[in-house]
């Protein structure tokens, strides 16, 4: 889809300010099986920061845009549309996938991005990334039993408990596991889709919880070590959802980059 009036491909996600400025100096970017809502608790914390996240394809109020052809290109363009909202470089703050879709995103337009945050990034093409990781297990072994299955075994296994009412309402399991699916499933995750080089200069941040499994804290020490400005910090005590159950490190991380 093309926007008339610019010429250029209208983004597919709604973008949902938290703040009333158009000018934000953060952007937050969810990862998969989550949505925008979920980094309230840590905008509760940047009280004096102007603040924007959005819903991604396939999830949330963006929810319609998602499908099985959509790829990482994808996201990374709707993210660029939303950096063309301000007017400084902001801040990228970003969780999981969307850590990945942020580092993309600045190494294609490093002068648009003031500075990157990503907790745990999945960086496959990374050799500290496994060769199946458990969490790619769980998708696969529950996929014969279809896409709602696939939803409730991936978030059982990230935050140790069964969906809940709000998961489970009416085809809510079911739209989850096939933009799970669609995400995990994406061929170009496979190649090495942001060159290090294109980072050098900006300064990144690389978050992981100590309660993390391994190889998420081993890739995201690794990735930091990679980078020209790279710095490698551990929450303790938190685990994958660190912007969920420990809110307040998690805007740490962010207010490192000031």
């Amino acid at each position: 889809m093309t926007d008339p009036g610019t010429g250029k491909a209208a983004p597919a996600v709604r973008v949902h300010h938290e703040s009333a400025s158009n000018q934000p100096e953060v952007v937050l970017v969810h990862g998969t099986m989550d949505r925008s809502a979920s980094f309230g608790p840590v905008l509760r914390q940047l009280t004096d920061r102007r603040a924007v996240t959005y819903d991604r394809r396939g999830w949330g109020r963006s929810r319609s845009s998602g499908g099985g052809t959509i790829q990482l290109n994808d996201h990374v363009q709707d993210l660029l549309s939303v950096l063309e909202s301000a007017a400084e470089p902001p801040v990228l703050a970003a969780h999981s996938f969307g850590g990945i879709i942020a580092l993309c995103a600045a190494a294609r337009r490093p002068a648009s991005v003031r500075a990157v945050v990503a907790y745990e990034p999945p960086v496959r093409w990374l050799p500290w990334w496994p060769v199946e990781a458990p969490w790619e297990r769980v998708v696969r072994e529950a996929t014969p039993q279809g896409p709602a299955a696939v939803a409730t075994a991936m978030f059982t296994a990230v935050t140790g408990r069964p969906p809940g009412p709000d998961q489970q309402r009416p085809g809510e399991l079911e739209a989850n596991g096939r933009s799970l699916l669609a995400e995990m499933g994406d061929p170009s995750l496979a190649e090495i889709y942001f060159d290090l080089d294109r980072l050098a200069g900006l300064r990144v941040v690389v978050g992981a919880g100590s309660e993390s499994q391994p190889h998420h804290i081993e890739v995201a020490r690794r990735l930091a070590l990679l980078l020209d400005r790279g710095v490698f910090v551990e929450l303790p005590g938190a685990g994958h959802s660190a912007h969920v159950t420990h809110p307040e490190l998690f805007a740490r991380l962010i207010e490192t980059t000031r």
